[in-house]
């Protein structure tokens, strides 16, 4: 266990020496990195690119590695076009789809409506949403929502929601956490239940 989670953790660092944030969840199933990146390509914030790399490492060493680019074209009104790019234990891919970006000042939200550029009909939707409103000059509360459905064919490849609630203390978040994970046409679930900490840079 304890070399799968150092290959684990040592990629994310590497991937995040660039990145935004570093998300670490130690739950009752097993351990979930995170790290996440954002940058504007020009100066009216059209062109974006944001890209992620995550790994779940259960107790019984089993791993899930996951590296998807997201570029995007956004409009004014929030709306936009994204290609994808991703490679991930199920193998490497492209999508390509219709995505709203905004973000205020207490709350962000990206959500992308997407279809799979292969053989095989696949179309999936993806969201982040956080709310972090300020409580005093130091302290805010955080609340993230992640929520990801694959269908291929109109069947049910897998769900994902992820929920963070917490504090966040001078780019520091930590609290509770929970990944929830339906698989298949029974919508066979897994629950990973426990706390996280994460530092946005």
């Amino acid at each position: 266990m304890k070399k799968y989670v150092i290959t684990c953790l040592l990629g994310l660092f590497c991937a995040s020496s660039l990145g935004q944030s570093l998300e670490i969840m130690v739950g009752h199933e097993g351990l979930f990195a995170d790290a996440q990146w954002l940058k504007f390509l020009d100066e009216k914030k059209h062109v974006s690119i944001f890209s992620r790399t995550r790994a779940t490492v259960n107790y019984e060493n089993q791993t899930n590695l996951f590296s998807g680019a997201y570029l995007n074209y956004t409009l004014k009104n929030g709306l936009g076009a994204s290609l994808v790019g991703k490679i991930g234990n199920s193998g490497a891919g492209a999508d390509a789809g219709i995505h709203i970006f905004t973000a205020k000042k207490n709350w962000m939200l990206f959500g992308l409506a997407s279809m799979g550029l292969q053989e095989e009909f696949q179309y999936s939707w993806f969201s982040i949403f956080r709310y972090t409103p300020r409580i005093t000059d130091e302290w805010k509360f955080y609340s993230s929502l992640e929520l990801f459905s694959l269908f291929e064919s109109g069947n049910h490849l897998i769900s994902v929601q992820r929920i963070r609630l917490g504090m966040d203390y001078q780019q520091f978040q930590f609290g509770i956490a929970s990944n929830f994970t339906e698989i298949g046409e029974n919508w066979t679930g897994r629950t990973n239940v426990g706390g996280f900490i994460r530092k946005a840079f």
